[in-house]
């Protein structure tokens, strides 16, 4: 067997198109890390700190009919909020802190951000002040007044730290005074915790890494609340799926702060707005971004192991051999599955090589940072080790596909029909099968399909798929029953064509 294998391999690596095919690997890992499509826009609106023009919003407040007292109360307070943010300097952290209090998120139509104060007060201040019929009280207007003052100090003060112990302040009153539901209670809680945070961590109100950390983990935290509490027409395993990312997310957000961690540890997903994709970030997705390398390479080998002895007639001389052909097509087999895993090392070290040119290989120094699921726990792995481990999961998929095209192979000579038709069928069941699976009426029957089932790297560190009723022992039973039925015909084909076929 070893000899045949051998044999087999000789026969792959001695054909100029293999290396051919590892040229033009090369080629596109050199053209993707330049054009670098993952590159996320960088976010202007968030950075920009330019004085707001308030001679057009006064001219909208002049032309504001006095009847109209809502919307002038509206307009007027608008107004006095960026005036006070215009004060300050650009880039300063008032601005910064001025503008995260002008944004607010919603979830349904409903108000998350108990945060925002300031506007807030300066609607009571103004209504209390210009609307005669207001139902302001006098105490409500005193208090808002005086509030208010103690951001304008703490603001003018240039104590940032201030100015957030004024927000927890704040948020604990509010949890007092309010009728709030318990998930109120609880987002109260959890801003509380975000600026408790900032002053544990010395992160100043900014555009850093760190500020970047704090936004997206509040974003993630409310995408997180929008998954859990509120109703989708897509089927419960997308929801689990896209809520488990969220969790993800969040704390790897967390130990980035906690670890004052002043670079993007981003990997499959990205986690800071100003993304600046590195070395480290580019090599950790090396089969998410070139797996279609490998497929090709894969294919091209399984699909003329047999056609091409076949077409050239030299496979007769191969069985009169006294070789069992069962073991023969299991050489050809085996070699190809050794063929594949050279391919995907190449891959990896091309792509680790290319990334570190272009963008420089002192990010390799930040190991793999990611959320175990089945432990509720950060974990840290070696680069390498991750990448691995990725193609490790994703080898059921490639052996698969070369299964299938020894399958081919077998019942037919015609090697270009057999490529093409394998590569169709692997970029539909990669495409709109899968979305079509994610539909509950439909998953019923193609949640059982092989190609549903043959990457196990989505299981990753307790992951889930996103298709319902995909788990990972049903994967392992699924592409175990696909393998065995796969090898027996391909296996029982081969052993009854008969010798004189081969012409």
């Amino acid at each position: 067997m070893i000899k045949l294998i051998k044999n087999e391999l000789m026969k792959i690596f001695k054909r100029k198109t293999i290396y051919f095919l590892f040229f033009l690997s090369i080629i596109v890992i050199i053209t993707y890390n330049n054009i670098n499509p993952d590159q996320n826009p960088i976010s202007s609106f968030s950075k920009n700190t330019n004085d707001v023009p308030i001679d057009d919003m006064q001219s909208i407040l002049e032309s504001i009919n006095k009847n109209n007292i809502d919307e002038y109360v509206t307009q007027k307070s608008s107004i006095d909020f960026w005036k006070l943010y215009n004060q300050f300097k650009q880039d300063s952290w008032q601005r910064y802190a001025l503008k995260e209090e002008a944004t607010s998120n919603t979830i349904y139509n409903l108000y998350t951000d108990y945060n925002l104060d300031i506007n807030n007060y300066l609607k009571i201040i103004n209504s209390y002040e210009n609307n005669i019929n207001t139902e302001i009280t006098i105490d409500l207007y005193e208090n808002a007044k005086e509030k208010y003052n103690e951001y304008v100090s703490a603001l003018n003060s240039n104590d940032w730290r201030k100015f957030v112990d004024l927000k927890i302040k704040n948020l604990e009153e509010r949890k007092i005074i309010g009728d709030l539901n318990d998930n109120e209670i609880k987002e109260i809680d959890f801003e509380e915790k975000l600026y408790k945070l900032r002053l544990s961590y010395d992160i100043e109100f900014n555009y850093d890494i760190s500020n970047q950390y704090i936004n997206t983990l509040k974003n993630y935290y409310y995408n997180a609340q929008l998954y859990k509490n509120y109703p989708h027409d897509e089927s419960q395993s997308f929801i689990n799926k896209n809520l488990n990312e969220c969790i993800g997310i969040i704390n790897l957000c967390k130990y980035a702060i906690e670890n004052n961690l002043k670079t993007d540890i981003s990997n499959e997903n990205t986690l800071i707005y100003d993304n600046k994709i590195d070395a480290r970030i580019s090599f950790i997705r090396t089969l998410k971004h070139f797996d279609f390398i490998v497929v090709i390479i894969a294919v091209y080998i399984s699909t003329t192991i047999l056609t091409e002895e076949t077409n050239n007639r030299t496979i007769k001389n191969l069985l009169i051999k006294p070789h069992n052909r069962s073991t023969i097509l299991l050489s050809k087999i085996i070699a190809c599955i050794i063929t594949l895993i050279i391919t995907i090392i190449f891959i990896i070290i091309t792509q680790y090589i290319v990334g570190g040119i272009i963008f420089g290989f002192n990010s390799y120094e930040i190991k793999y940072i990611g959320y175990d699921y089945n432990n509720d726990q950060i974990i840290v792995m070696n680069l390498f080790k991750f990448v691995l481990l990725t193609a490790l999961l994703k080898l059921p998929m490639y052996i698969i596909i070369i299964l299938f095209c020894i399958f081919m192979g077998v019942i037919n000579n015609h090697t270009s029909m057999s490529m093409i038709l394998t590569l169709i069928i692997f970029i539909i069941a990669s495409t709109i099968l899968k979305e079509w699976s994610k539909v509950e009426s439909l998953n019923i029957i193609t949640r059982y399909f092989v190609t549903n089932n043959w990457d196990f790297s989505i299981y990753m560190f307790g992951q889930i798929s996103d298709i319902s009723g995909i788990t990972l022992y049903g994967s392992i039973i699924n592409c175990l029953i696909y393998l065995l039925i796969m090898l027996f015909i391909i296996i029982n084909k081969f052993k009854n064509k008969e010798i004189y076929n081969f012409k």
